[in-house]
């Protein structure tokens, strides 16, 4: 059975137990998913971002939890290019080893010899119970880190009872008086990156985005492939001809097409536009990352609106556990929810192109 097999036949039991099946964790690292964008140096593929992309989209297709974890997993593994080598080497040496984590900065840090003390429980901890290094934002005297702990000194609390993206285990969790020597803690802005490379050009915050709306497009696309096959075989009730026969279903289906299709290709031309700024070594301006995130958000709301319309069209079949739409209604709903997505971001752009002043420093 192939990856993307695999990863459909198993999403029903990862849905009920709330976490991604041993095969499939087994399957995705034995694939070198989870280091997808890592460099050579530490068993990765330096995919380039636009590819990683489509990866994305394709996992998040076949099940929105697995490509969640799988976008998660792979933008933490970025930080193999940021911080110093003896650092890396420590967390990245085994190939096989995940990592995971949460950059928001709510871990407080007092120094401490060779390093800092540090305290702190921070949320939406996806993949984090499968890790063996932890990633949680600390503020540090120094400033704001990504700083990694070991999973020996992370606990994890069972929060994650949600309405979607069930099987990715984004649990809280936290560190109580954890060391932290100050080579695994580095700030990805202003820096001279470990390992130099385009990914180290390319604006850092804008990762998440570009993988959160990566996510959402493939659940649509799951979506759509979902009522195509439903609408094939059902002969809705009261009705004489199949829902494929009808022309109501058949509008609804070239409009959500063209919806999906046009997000994915402005998500697509902004992303290769930014990307190619980083094969040049050259930072993205300021309008090009505004653009881009205004596609990653543009592509969110698309992508939930699509599902919606997918999960309404399916009429009564689509309310079951054993139907995929409903699943694909609350994954993209829940993934849409992240705030790197939120509709914030179109302020943002605007007020660039108005003349104004907006806050880019998380771009």
């Amino acid at each position: 059975m192939d990856l993307l097999a695999l990863i459909r036949a198993e999403a029903p039991a990862a849905e009920q137990q709330r976490a991604l099946t041993e095969p499939v964790l087994t399957a995705l690292v034995d694939h070198g998913v989870h280091r997808l964008i890592a460099p050579k140096r530490y068993g990765g593929a330096e995919l380039g971002l636009p590819e990683w992309s489509r990866e994305v989209q394709e996992l998040s297709r076949a099940d929105a939890s697995t490509g969640w974890t799988a976008m998660t997993t792979t933008s933490s593994s970025s930080l193999a290019w940021y911080l110093p080598t003896d650092a890396a080497d420590e967390i990245f040496g085994d190939p096989r080893a995940l990592i995971a984590g949460t950059a928001a900065p709510l871990g407080k840090a007092v120094e401490a010899d060779g390093g800092y003390r540090v305290t702190g429980r921070w949320g939406w901890g996806s993949a984090v119970a499968y890790s063996s290094w932890v990633i949680g934002g600390t503020l540090t005297p120094v400033g704001p880190r990504l700083a990694v702990y070991p999973r020996a000194d992370v606990m994890i609390h069972d929060t994650w009872h949600a309405a979607g993206l069930r099987a990715t285990s984004s649990h809280e969790f936290s560190v109580s008086d954890a060391f932290l020597p100050s080579r695994r803690a580095v700030w990805p802005i202003g820096i001279t990156p470990g390992i130099e490379g385009p990914i180290t050009v390319f604006p850092y915050f804008s990762f998440l985005a570009v993988g959160v709306a990566s996510v959402c497009l493939g659940v649509a696309r799951r979506a759509i492939d979902e009522i195509s096959a439903l609408a094939t075989e059902k002969t809705p009730q009261y009705a004489t001809t199949r829902l494929a026969e009808q022309t109501g279903l058949q509008i609804e289906l070239a409009l959500m097409e063209a919806r999906l299709s046009s997000a994915t290709a402005f998500l697509r031309e902004t992303l290769g536009a930014a990307w190619d700024h980083a094969l040049n070594g050259d930072p993205a301006p300021a309008p090009a990352k505004a653009r881009l995130r205004l596609a990653c958000s543009f592509a969110a709301g698309e992508a939930t609106d699509v599902a919606q319309k997918a999960f309404a069209a399916g009429g009564g079949s689509s309310v079951f556990e054993s139907s995929a739409l409903q699943r694909c209604l609350r994954d993209v709903h829940v993934a849409a929810q992240h705030t790197v997505v939120s509709r914030r971001m179109l302020e943002t752009y605007s007020m660039l192109e108005l003349g104004l002043s907006p806050d880019m420093s998380r771009f």
